[in-house]
């Protein structure tokens, strides 16, 4: 299926063009989002709106940078973007729409209503795509050389063209994110109800909700006030992108918004607007696996941990955009943030996560390391033959590269949080240099947001 993906950069003004402010707004905390937010925004995109909300109330919005290169438009805080697969939690809330409706039961296999969908020697259920336990392979990286490669796609088109290719593993054993399981929950929605994906959440989520600014996407319609989408293939200059057909996203990925609406969406859910206080906690609960431990996915939200904060979210990235929510329901804290540009790292996710802790009052700290210090962690170390960390020293910094290519890490700057632990602002992955027994005085552990991820060996020093 065609996924073309394209992406660039460039040195823009990052001065903010329009700003909310409440008058119980902390004031220090703008002041520390937009130095934030400033510093960080050229590696993401050309421009942004953020929004923060605390106990109901927006306490920060604002917009950042441009929304047309061309024309160097200022980007403001109602502009619309395309928002990916943050789709998929409007898509599971349709779906149990209906679970508490008695249309459907979360352990109804999925062939009882995607009837062509073949049976695999498992029972797959409305469960198991809901919480990306399916097995079923992502149809965004299948090739499928018996179906013909369409520029669009039909919904039983799009099933189609991955129904028949084996399963990854079998059902409810693992987590394992496709995109196909929520193409395939919003086919079973239009079977149910009779109605186009389209015209029944507009009806069923974005009326109830309030939703004025969320739009489903139709080829060859232009919305007004939407931010122009921007990719940088050279790593270097941002170029308009090459936007991914509609029909190829659906319900997984089909849907633009602006910060308002993400926020009003939020809001409506919390109220119970839309479905049920326990059927929502439902939604925010991660499949238990076989083993009893907890997968890292609920229904159409990840649940994570951030510094200690539990954190409800998704976020979303295709062709030119690339957006990010985060709840952190202890402290009730929203926060939404929305970025013109693309590119394959998790700049897009980081700098959210920097946002919620500081309104979490939970900043993470760099620390100074004298030259010395820093020095001493150079060198060269190996997991295996194809993954390499090299550490080196360069202006009094540490910077790491990754020879494995998809990592996507190339010349990362090591911020240190103590004498011998260093974080990254590009991903959820920490480095510690702890003493070796060996012939070397160091070896790098690094962590991912699960924990310990992998330990490595220094061969070069």
């Amino acid at each position: 299926m065609k996924n073309h993906l394209l992406f660039l950069i460039c040195c823009i003004s990052l001065v903010p063009v329009k700003g909310f402010a409440q008058s119980h707004q902390d004031t220090s905390l703008s002041k520390k989002l937009d130095e934030l937010i400033k510093q960080r925004l050229p590696a993401v995109g050309p421009g942004c709106v953020v929004l923060v909300a605390k106990k109901g109330q927006i306490i920060y919005k604002k917009a950042f940078g441009v929304a047309d290169l061309q024309t160097q438009k200022p980007m403001q805080t109602d502009m619309i973007f395309r928002i990916g697969s943050m789709t998929k939690q409007y898509t599971a809330i349709a779906t149990l729409q209906l679970v508490e409706q008695g249309k459907i039961s979360l352990q109804d296999s999925i062939q009882m209503y995607a009837k062509e969908f073949p049976y695999k020697g498992h029972h797959i259920t409305i469960e198991n795509v809901l919480t990306q336990t399916s097995g079923i392979p992502d149809y965004m990286t299948l090739h499928n050389p018996t179906a013909p490669d369409r520029d669009e796609y039909t919904p039983v088109q799009g099933v189609d063209y991955f129904k028949d290719a084996p399963l990854n593993f079998n059902p409810g054993s693992k987590f394992e994110y496709s995109n196909s399981n929520f193409f395939l929950l919003g086919y079973i929605i239009e079977q149910v109800t009779g109605q186009s994906y389209d015209s029944y959440i507009k009806a069923h989520l974005f009326k109830p909700a309030g939703l004025e600014h969320t739009y489903y996407l139709y080829k060859g319609i232009n919305v007004s006030n939407m931010a122009l989408g921007y990719s940088r293939p050279n790593g270097k200059t941002w170029e308009p992108a090459d936007l991914q057909e509609p029909t190829i996203m659906y319900a997984t990925g089909g849907l633009m918004a602006n910060a308002d609406d993400l926020f009003k969406w939020h809001q409506a859910l919390t109220v119970g607007k839309l479905v049920a206080a326990q059927t929502l906690q439902r939604a925010y609960t991660p499949f238990r696996l076989p083993d009893g431990t907890l997968s890292e996915y609920a229904c159409g939200w990840f649940v994570r941990d951030l510094g200690g904060s539990v954190t409800i979210e998704h976020s979303g990235s295709t062709d030119g955009y690339q957006t990010d929510e985060i709840y952190l329901p202890d402290q009730d804290i929203f926060v939404a943030a929305l970025f013109n540009g693309f590119e394959y790292d998790m700049d897009f996710i980081m700098l959210p996560n920097d946002i919620a802790r500081l309104a979490a009052g939970k900043p993470r700290n760099e620390i100074n390391l004298d030259a010395d210090s820093l020095k001493q962690y150079a060198g060269t170390y190996i997991y295996n033959a194809e993954h390499q960390m090299i550490v080196t020293f360069k202006d009094h910094q540490l910077f790491v590269d990754d020879t494995y290519l998809k990592d996507g890490l190339r010349q990362i700057k090591l911020h240190a949080k103590s004498s011998n632990r260093f974080y990254i602002n590009e991903a959820p992955i920490e480095f510690d240099f702890v003493p070796d027994t060996g012939a070397h005085p160091f070896k790098l552990v690094t962590y991912n947001a699960h924990g310990k991820d992998a330990e490595w060996k220094i061969i070069d020093k």
